[in-house]
């Protein structure tokens, strides 16, 4: 009787030492370069979805005085650097109306909309130039247009883009725009502050970009 013979080969795949070190490379490259990009956008994406909430939330209050013939006094609340603790709901402002339809009233109460004002947190800062009043027409009671800028707390390194929105006084409109000066930021920003910094200016809020 005769026995058939297999040939048994051994199985060689699989990578080499020095193929090991070349994908290693490969993707510590592809990390270095996709992960901060990735911040990055992360980091800009936040300053401008507060900048959209913030606008948003100007206009309701712009609303919310004409609807109810009302007085709003909006006021910057500061904050310092890092000062928002995680889990909290912070408020860069504060909103207080008065809904009286006597003029010589004095009793102010906190506006009925204030749990729309939008969150801030440790992530972005903002600056503005002045607290303002919107007058029961929906007007602005200002000498001059209120600017604020809105940027990330990474702003040395990382996202650099400044946001800015103009409120124009008395119209009350607003604009968004990008910041075009540098000299206001300085290193470990406020979260949120009150500045009467020249720099605040509208014409340093472009609407070009």
């Amino acid at each position: 009787m005769k026995f058939s013979t297999r040939k048994f080969t051994e199985d060689k795949s699989g990578f080499s030492l020095v193929e090991l070190v070349i994908i290693v490379g490969i993707i510590s490259t592809l990390s270095g370069i996709i992960l901060p990009s990735s911040l990055n956008w992360l980091r800009a994406e936040r300053v401008n979805s507060y900048t959209r909430e913030l606008m948003e939330f100007l206009r309701i209050v712009r609303l919310e005085a004409r609807r109810w013939g009302a007085t709003c006094f909006v006021s910057v609340n500061p904050l310092e650097y890092d000062s928002v603790s995680r889990n909290k709901e912070f408020k860069g402002y504060s909103v207080s109306c008065k809904y009286s339809n006597n003029p010589n009233s004095q009793n102010n109460s906190p506006s009925k909309i204030g749990h729309l004002i939008p969150a801030i947190n440790n992530s972005v800062f903002q600056v503005v130039n002045k607290n303002f009043q919107v007058t029961p027409n929906g007007r602005i009671s200002s000498d001059k247009e209120i600017v604020i800028v809105i940027g990330s707390k990474y702003h040395s390194s990382g996202s650099k883009g400044l946001n800015c929105l103009v409120i124009k006084s008395p119209t009350g409109h607003i604009f968004k725009g990008k910041f075009t000066v540098k000299d206001l930021i300085s290193y470990r920003m406020p979260v949120s502050q009150l500045s009467d910094s020249n720099l605040l200016i509208e014409n340093n809020c472009s609407s070009k970009y």
